[in-house]
């Protein structure tokens, strides 16, 4: 077995942790304990909790930039919208990427750099889908393209940990991505 495929363990460990109790549960100790290793192995591949939280990040941002992108370039932007959300609020990638990001003891300089590469990526490529949604309405952007960029991932991010939290019904979710669409609209010309 590799090095790469018991630290891919331990990673994805982590990140099921964090999904399941919130990022402010993620002690090496818990991490270990739901990967079944020890807490000197999460070192070991890891060197210390700051290393493990920014690869964390990146790979959810990563992940999420990933979903974006395939929605902007879907046949039916809107569509690839809502379900990319939908998909979002049932796994929890992002509503842990997001608490990740915003807990302040959790935010050393170590995953400060990479938590906002992460957001920059990921507004990039919410950029392209919201310009693509605008574009499949025959619309044009009517404020800059990184603005409305901004604008998906913040409601992405908020949909996601109110979901997290058992603060968001279905039919809540629905007036939410009614909304917003209405208010992506709203911002073309």
């Amino acid at each position: 077995m590799s090095r790469a495929e018991p630290a891919e363990h331990l990673l994805e460990s982590a990140i099921r942790l964090g999904v399941e109790r919130g990022a402010g549960a993620m002690s090496l100790q818990g991490i270990a304990s739901k990967a079944g290793v020890s807490k000197a192995l999460v070192l070991y591949h890891f060197g210390d909790k700051a290393a493990l939280l920014a690869r964390i990040v990146e790979r959810c941002g990563r992940h999420c930039a990933e979903r974006l992108e395939a929605a902007a370039s879907a046949t039916d932007p809107l569509d690839a919208w809502r379900d990319l959300v939908r998909a979002a609020v049932n796994d929890g990638e992002v509503a842990l990427l997001a608490g990740l990001a915003q807990d302040a003891e959790l935010a050393t300089d170590a995953t400060a750099p990479v938590a906002h590469a992460a957001r920059v990526m990921r507004e990039a490529k919410a950029a392209l889908l919201a310009s693509a949604v605008l574009r499949a309405m025959q619309l044009e952007p009517r404020v800059p393209a990184p603005l409305l960029g901004r604008l998906l991932v913040r409601h992405l991010d908020g949909l996601a940990v109110a979901a997290a939290h058992g603060r968001l019904s279905d039919t809540e979710l629905d007036a939410e991505l009614d909304t917003f669409a209405l208010a992506l609209l709203g911002l073309g010309r």
